[in-house]
């Protein structure tokens, strides 16, 4: 069965070239023989750049969760390698993305002149052969051998850039090239079956992001956050509602990279009203086995009847590890002797810059919780 979301076909000029979203057929990449031939490829072509007399790139590729095998049906009037020395030869060049550095590949195609010449990643299986009309190309990549490829990874970026040498001994080359994200359709069930759960629309989705969260796994994971929801994608979902009045209410979720060796935490800003007034919490979440944990509620934003009193944040590099730090502005409308607020008993309360003792608060990621410090007041001038 073929599963196909969008066709991309690209007719024109050679070197023109622009991305679109297609999904591999589901057949089993085991039952491909990589051997450069076409004749296991009867499926249609998924998509296209470039004219035949011009010079042309036709990918056809098949996904299984284990595994992704292509085939490129390169059209060209003449192959052209020289045997010794430098010349002009015809060179595919292949870059895998999966939100780690790409896998790169080059192939040179073999024909009479020259045996073919291929630079492939390890584990990566690759066949090229001579066509009538040019040449043609094989591979089965595992997912092993695309860095960053978690079960968090919904697309694999792929770009294919032919480079056809009409001369061997001069010449301009033209290069073609083949841009395309390659949706992987597991995942993308998945992320269905999230939008479903949380009855958010695709419209509604404010951040769709792969991030390293979770020092229980290995690989990203992939955080989408819509509406007055946060959820995290691995080979299941898992996600949490925030509490507030309307979605409009959710000011801001971000990724912070507050954790050791580039290790990322969740973070929302929400605003919450009663009392007569509006307060803003700065919420963090990390991730542990797939599942979110809250590790703080901080004030940073308080309201009322015209009277201000709000917090910025960073984080800066610390002794061990980064930190997050929460300081004061200066008051609006308050003074040590008007205010008069009780702390908040369900969040961290709002740093107050005239806190003798303090000039904010240091968070430290350890393990699946925050470690607290006072900062020192700054010194007065």
């Amino acid at each position: 069965m073929r599963i196909l979301v969008s066709l991309l076909v690209i007719a024109g000029l050679a070197g023109r070239a622009r991305a679109d979203t297609i999904r591999c057929d589901n057949q089993s990449t085991q039952d491909l023989s990589v051997d450069g031939l076409l004749d296991d490829w009867d499926r249609a072509v998924l998509a296209h750049v470039g004219v035949p007399a011009d010079g042309a790139i036709d990918l056809r590729c098949s996904w299984d969760g284990s595994a992704l095998a292509f085939s490129l049906d390169i059209k060209d009037d003449r192959v052209v390698r020289v045997q010794s020395g430098k010349g002009h030869e015809d060179r595919v060049d292949i870059a895998l993305s999966a939100g780690g550095a790409p896998a790169r590949i080059a192939v040179y195609p073999g024909n009479a002149i020259a045996k073919p010449k291929l630079a492939v990643p390890r584990r990566v299986q690759l066949a090229d052969s001579l066509q009538p009309k040019g040449f043609s190309i094989e591979a089965r990549v595992p997912a092993a051998a695309l860095p960053g490829l978690s079960q968090a990874t919904a697309a694999i970026q792929l770009r294919i850039v032919f480079h056809d040498a009409d001369q061997a001994t001069g010449g301009d080359d033209a290069d073609i090239e083949l841009l395309a994200t390659i949706e992987l359709g597991d995942r993308k069930d998945l992320l269905d079956d999230f939008l479903r759960a949380t009855r958010l629309r695709r419209g509604d989705v404010r951040l769709d992001a792969l991030a390293d969260l979770d020092p229980d796994r290995r690989g990203n994971e992939r955080v989408v956050a819509g509406g007055a929801v946060i959820g995290v994608l691995t080979d299941k979902f898992a996600y949490v509602t925030l509490a507030v009045a309307r979605p409009a209410d959710v000011k801001r979720v971000e990724l912070l990279a507050l954790g050791p060796r580039g290790l990322q935490v969740i973070s929302a800003v929400i605003t919450q009203s009663g009392n007569g007034g509006t307060r803003d919490l700065l919420l963090l979440w990390t991730v542990w086995s797939g599942q979110l944990q809250p590790l703080a509620q901080i004030e940073v934003r308080k309201q009322l009847a015209g009277k201000l009193l709000e917090a910025t944040w960073k984080i800066v590099k610390g002794r061990r590890a980064p930190e997050l730090w929460v300081e004061p502005r200066p008051a609006v409308g308050w003074t040590a002797e008007t205010w008069n607020e009780q702390p908040a008993s369900d969040a961290d309360p709002i740093v107050l810059p005239w806190d003798p003792a303090r000039g904010g608060v240091a968070y430290t990621l350890t393990g699946a919780e925050v470690a607290r410090r006072d900062l020192p007041p700054p010194k007065r001038r």
